[in-house]
């Protein structure tokens, strides 16, 4: 996917969000940012977590709802990955700037390490959309088009 389809698949609700932060990368650190991925459904968020246990459970992950971004960034010879120290991101700005954005930062989640990751999603409110999706959707929840929807449960 392109940048532009990867923006185009997330939440409308929050869709500015990350085109700031990406924009503001750039304009102010020279970073071009590379997303990896953006919405996964249901069902490929399940094959990720069958393949990885880490990774968040079918219903639970930002992703799911289209809140949130994976994304490399690249200037010149400096490439920020998955592996790269936390300290280097730190130290890029980036991180500064996701914070001002609104935006929470996976190099921060107390469980597991995951830098290329940023949503802006409050904790907690994955699994009311999750149960909500259930209730809703008893039959069908797994193949909704979770970011899609409007989201009452979100609040700024």
């Amino acid at each position: 996917m392109t940048t532009g389809e990867h923006i185009d698949s997330l939440n409308p609700q929050k869709r500015d969000v990350f085109c700031t932060f990406i924009t503001r990368v750039k304009a102010e650190l020279g970073y071009n940012c590379v997303i990896v991925t953006s919405y996964r459904s249901l069902a490929y968020q399940d094959h990720l977590h069958k393949i990885n246990p880490k990774n968040s459970t079918p219903g639970l992950s930002a992703h799911n709802y289209g809140f949130a971004i994976d994304c490399n960034f690249i200037r010149g010879n400096d490439h920020l990955k998955k592996s790269s120290p936390k300290d280097a991101w730190i130290r890029s700005g980036i991180i500064a700037i996701a914070n001002e954005c609104g935006l929470r930062w996976g190099g921060e989640f107390a469980t597991y390490y995951d830098p290329v990751h940023f949503d802006c999603v409050k904790p907690g409110f994955t699994q009311k959309w999750f149960a909500y999706l259930k209730q809703m959707y008893p039959n069908n929840w797994f193949n909704v088009a979770a970011n899609k929807i409007n989201w009452k449960f979100y609040t700024d």
